[in-house]
């Protein structure tokens, strides 16, 4: 093993270490209760909640194979992510050194490995780290076929695995598409048969993601207004520095304006001396555009630190090398693996020093409140972390979506769309008044608050629990009252 094979090992073994770690301590949130839920449906099940949701089902499928060894299926959602973001680390440095020589490849491995983005979507239940695998491996078998003529079996794999685990895999396989046009005689069909390949994978599923609703995403085009102009243009690329404004939209540490420019000078510097090539300029540049346009066109495919994963793997490979053709490059590289070892241990720090997630202790104050279980009315996107929470005590419990849509799809929640009907508040009055004690989950802010909060003071509930973005309305008793 060489010195710089060593280094790779060493940083994947990094890598690694930081991802159980995220995985460990990170509170889990709404998108991998859904995950969780899920991959627990029978296959024919999980088809027809997607048919209402978004996204291909092979993240769940993997999450279930997972969960048949027991473990519970936020925990196996999470191995498959630590193991596709460590893996990805590996594949990316292999890529960059078959591009710029194996000294290129140490320093690929440890960009990625310290990234925060890298870590939040190695160490939550997501289709994230499996976009980002794809990614690397692409990047990876092309570089094989401009070298030797041969991967194309690796990249039909890649473009396979990113088109069945999130929808930007599309982006991706175009991205891909071009670069294969681009490679050296050798390499180009066989580059294009294996992309035609992996995306002829996916052709089974393509009328399920055409006739999946648009109001499952229709938050990403809300958030997107809600940024200036320049914001919008900026977005794709903001967080792509390992220092960055990430607490704008995850739940990083962020780096004030000075900190994050510097950091995105060092990077374009780097970029600019490594003078990126084909195919690793098509796989950075083609994605970023598509992500900045595709927006502004009505397509909502961009959150800010969520679709970043297409090109990541490849741009670190370029700053990379860039200390590798230009050798003042050491320090700010240097600099950019140290602040984003900073930033990800300050984020592995801040979710150790968490508690419980809010669905935690809604949970745990329901059964409180409902200890021989009863109906919980639950307004906005609470249902499936309530659930997941109560565990066992969820089979006492009748969880209501209210409005009633909702439960249709309890992965998301459109207030445009999801309308309670008409009398359907005051049918699920007269119900209640007739059964056991109930509870109420009140989201404010929603234009459920008021009918919810109405509905509470008709059944006589008391404020019982306050967690972010919550209020839990409960039959008095035990428990911590507001």
């Amino acid at each position: 093993m060489t010195r710089n094979q060593r280094a790779v090992a060493i940083w994947s073994v990094i890598a690694l270490a930081l991802r159980a770690l995220g995985a460990w301590w990170r509170p889990p949130w709404h998108d991998e209760y859904f995950t969780a839920w899920a991959a627990a449906l029978p296959l024919g099940g999980l088809l027809d909640a997607l048919r209402v949701d978004s996204g291909p089902p092979l993240p769940y499928l993997l999450t279930n194979a997972i969960a048949l060894t027991g473990a519970p299926e936020v925990a196996a959602a999470r191995v498959v992510a630590v193991l596709a973001g460590t893996a990805a680390v590996i594949v990316a440095a292999r890529a960059a050194g078959r591009a710029w020589g194996d000294a290129a490849a140490p320093w690929c491995a440890a960009l990625l490995a310290v990234h925060p983005l890298a870590l939040a979507w190695s160490s939550e239940g997501r289709a994230y780290p499996l976009l980002l695998l794809a990614a690397a491996i692409g990047w990876e078998r092309l570089e094989a076929l401009r070298a030797s003529g041969r991967g194309a079996t690796g990249l039909g794999l890649a473009v396979a695995l990113a088109c069945w685990s999130h929808g930007l895999g599309l982006v991706l396989a175009g991205a891909l598409c071009l670069a294969a046009l681009l490679l050296p005689r050798a390499g180009r069909v066989p580059a294009l048969l294996g992309v035609a390949a992996g995306l002829a994978s996916h052709l089974p599923w393509l009328p399920v993601a055409i006739g999946q609703p648009p109001a499952a995403t229709a938050w990403m085009a809300a958030s997107r207004q809600a940024l200036s102009p320049a914001g919008r243009l900026l977005a794709p690329v903001g967080l792509l520095p390992p220092v960055a404004p990430f607490d704008r939209a995850l739940d990083l540490p962020g780096a004030g304006p000075a900190v994050a420019v510097a950091a995105g000078l060092a990077c374009l510097t780097l970029l600019v001396v490594a003078r990126p090539r084909p195919p690793a300029a098509v796989v950075i540049g083609l994605p970023l555009a598509a992500l900045a346009l595709l927006p502004a066109l009505g397509v909502p495919v961009f959150y800010p630190g969520r679709g970043e994963a297409l090109v990541l793997a490849p741009l670190l490979g370029v700053i990379a090398a860039g200390v590798v053709v230009w050798r003042p490059g050491f320090v700010p590289a240097v600099a950019l693996v140290i602040g984003g070892l900073v930033v990800s241990a300050a984020a592995l720090a801040s979710w150790a020093r968490q508690g419980p997630p809010p669905e935690a202790l809604l949970a745990d104050a329901i059964t409180a409140r409902l200890p021989d279980g009863g109906p919980v009315v639950i307004g906005g996107y609470w249902r499936l972390g309530v659930a997941f929470h109560l565990g066992g005590a969820a089979a006492r419990h009748e969880l209501i979506s209210f409005p009633a849509t909702v439960a249709a799809h309890p992965g998301w929640y459109d207030p445009a769309t999801d309308r309670p009907a008409p009398g359907e508040l005051d049918g699920l009055l007269r119900r209640l008044r007739d059964g056991p004690p109930a509870a109420v989950v009140v989201t404010p802010g929603l234009a459920t608050e008021g009918d919810l909060r109405g509905l509470a003071a008709a059944l006589g509930l008391e404020p019982a629990l306050a967690v972010p973005a919550a209020v839990l309305m409960a039959p008095p008793g035990p428990g911590r009252e507001l």
